[in-house]
C-alpha cells in the first residue's frame, strides 16, 4: 500500500500473494517495465487498486482468488489497465476505470476466465480495445463500456453449458472493421 508509483522489472515471475493498494492505493503500477522477460505476474491476492495506471507488460495469471483491479482516477487522471500479452486463470476478473482496459494479447486462451466484467460499474468513459483477438470464458463476459475492435479478428467463447452457460453483453456500442466471432 502507498500513494506511489511502483514500477517492477525482472526476467522472473512477480507474484502479488496479498491484496496491493488496498488500504492505501498505489498511484500507479507497472510489471515488467523493460519487457525484458518471459516471466508472469501472478495476482494471488485478489485486489489491485491504483489511482492512476495499471500496465501489465508480461503475461498475467490469476490464481487463487476472485480478482477485481480498480482505478480511481478520473477525467484527466483516469487510469488506463493494460495488458500487454496473454491473461489466463480459472477466477473471476472485474475491472473498474474511467479510462481505457486494453487486452493486447489473448484473455483466456491457455487457462479460460471464469467471467470477466469491464467497468462494473458503468460509470466510465473509457472504452475497452479488445486487440489480442481471442476472449474465452467460462461464464459471463460484460462489457460496460463501450468496445473496440483493433487489429485482428475476434473470438468472444463462453465454454459454460445448460445452466451454466454464459451470455456475453455489451452495454455500449461495439466497434471495429474487424470480423467478430
Amino acid at each position: 500500500d502507498g500513494a506511489q508509483n511502483l514500477t517492477i522489472t525482472t526476467a522472473g515471475d512477480t507474484t502479488f500473494l496479498g491484496k496491493v493498494g488496498d488500504l492505501i492505493a498505489l498511484t500507479s503500477l507497472t510489471t515488467d517495465s523493460a519487457s525484458a522477460g518471459a516471466g508472469t505476474t501472478f495476482i494471488k491476492g485478489g485486489v489491485v487498486t491504483t489511482t492512476g495506471a495499471q500496465t501489465y507488460n508480461d503475461a498475467v495469471r490469476l490464481d487463487t482468488l476472485d480478482v477485481t483491479l480498480t482505478s480511481t482516477g478520473t477525467g484527466a487522471n483516469a487510469g488506463n489497465i493494460t495488458f500487454a500479452k496473454t491473461l489466463d486463470g480459472a477466477q473471476n476478473l472485474t475491472i473498474t476505470t474511467a479510462g481505457d482496459t486494453t487486452f493486447l494479447g489473448k484473455v483466456g486462451n491457455t487457462i479460460a476466465l471464469t467471467s470477466l466484467t469491464t467497468d462494473s460499474t458503468g460509470a466510465g468513459a473509457g472504452t475497452t480495445w479488445i486487440k489480442g483477438g481471442v476472449v474465452t470464458t467460462t461464464g459471463n463476459q460484460t462489457y460496460n463500456d463501450a468496445v473496440q475492435l483493433d487489429v485482428a479478428d475476434v473470438t468472444l467463447t463462453s465454454t459454460g453449458t445448460g445452466a451454466n452457460a454464459g451470455n456475453i453483453t455489451f452495454a455500449k456500442t461495439l466497434d471495429g472493421a474487424q470480423n467478430l466471432t
